[in-house]
């Protein structure tokens, strides 16, 4: 399976994507292994996935819907230019799959900002607003 973002195994926090509404929704997943090297240390013997590592999956899935309404078929590297609200909900363990929704809000050349929602067995987790910006290719 070729990976759904530009970033490396160990780096991927984006399992399976699909468009749910042509253009302006998505919705991804990532089942967190629970030998992930994080949780080791996050916190030792009650490991926590790290609100960062939500905003990335919030961030990769956005890119993901971001590339499809552009027609890219291969991962192309967005990166996160600001994140402008992010509110934690509820803790996230090893073991658990995290499924993110995202909804395209503007797109305004090589910024886009998205509305994401994150969930764990249907219960949210995480809730916020982010914006990516394209990545010149002589940058990467």
């Amino acid at each position: 399976m070729s990976s759904l973002t530009p970033h490396g195994k160990g780096f991927s926090f984006l399992d399976q994507f699909q468009v749910t509404a042509e253009g302006r929704q998505g919705r991804g997943a990532k089942w967190l292994d629970p030998t992930l090297s994080f949780f080791a240390d996050h916190f030792p013997g009650r490991p926590l996935m790290p609100a960062v590592l939500l905003i990335e999956c919030a961030a990769q899935t956005a890119g993901a819907l971001w590339a499809s309404t552009q027609g890219i078929a291969s991962p192309t590297p967005f990166a996160l230019a600001q994140v402008l609200q992010f509110k934690i909900l509820r803790p996230v363990h090893p073991g658990e799959t995290v499924e993110t929704d995202v909804s395209l809000e503007t797109s305004l050349g090589k910024l886009a900002q998205f509305d994401v929602m994150l969930s764990v067995k249907g219960l949210e987790v995480a809730r916020g607003k982010i914006i990516l910006g394209e990545v010149p290719k002589n940058e990467i």
